[in-house]
């Protein structure tokens, strides 16, 4: 008679233990989803899943398996409806009322990159300056002009260094065309 009654509550024990567990686990999980959201909307990114993360340098590069391209946005968030969302930090750029044209290649590179990785190719991107944000719409234009540029970019060489007519110092230093390019050789 005396084991009868210990089995009940030694099987109580162990469901009232089991059962706090199971509340600790989904009070750690929940925490774990509040810091995450918290997170996501610090950063200020879109709706999704935060997949991807190179804003501290990081992160893996990221390669087309199509086009001669290696990349690393700040941010990959999947939307709801699976589509990736590149994002692209320029924090030190103020003051422009429109994206530079060297920025929306940036993302449109991203996007041919990110066409690799999932299921559904991104249907835009975003860029961040310092007071502003641009949705940057990834149409067949622009990917056209990304592989365009890819293209011209490969013919590039000694014999046959790149087109341009001016550059920044500080760019033209960092160039591997520098010692044979026309404008990079004057810098």
């Amino acid at each position: 008679m005396h084991s009868s009654i210990l089995l009940p509550i030694g099987l109580t024990l162990l469901l009232v233990a089991f059962a706090l567990g199971i509340l600790l686990l989904n009070e750690r999980r929940y925490q774990r989803q509040r810091l995450i959201a918290e997170r996501h909307r610090a950063l200020g990114l879109p709706e999704g899943e935060l997949v991807y993360e190179d804003a501290d340098g990081q992160g893996e590069p990221l390669s087309s398996s199509a086009y001669p391209l290696v990349g690393k946005p700040d941010y990959i968030v999947q939307a709801p409806d699976g589509c990736p969302v590149p994002v692209e930090l320029k924090l030190n750029v103020l003051d422009a009322t429109v994206p530079f044209s060297n920025h929306v290649v940036q993302v449109g590179a991203y996007c041919l990159i990110l066409e690799d990785y999932f299921d559904q190719a991104p249907t835009h991107g975003i860029l961040r300056y310092a007071d502003r944000e641009f949705t940057i719409d990834y149409t067949p234009t622009l990917r056209k002009k990304v592989i365009k540029l890819l293209s011209e970019m490969e013919r590039c060489g000694e014999q046959q260094p790149p087109p341009l007519a001016r550059q920044r110092v500080a760019k033209c230093r960092a160039c591997a065309f520098q010692p044979t390019c026309p404008v990079g050789r004057n810098k």
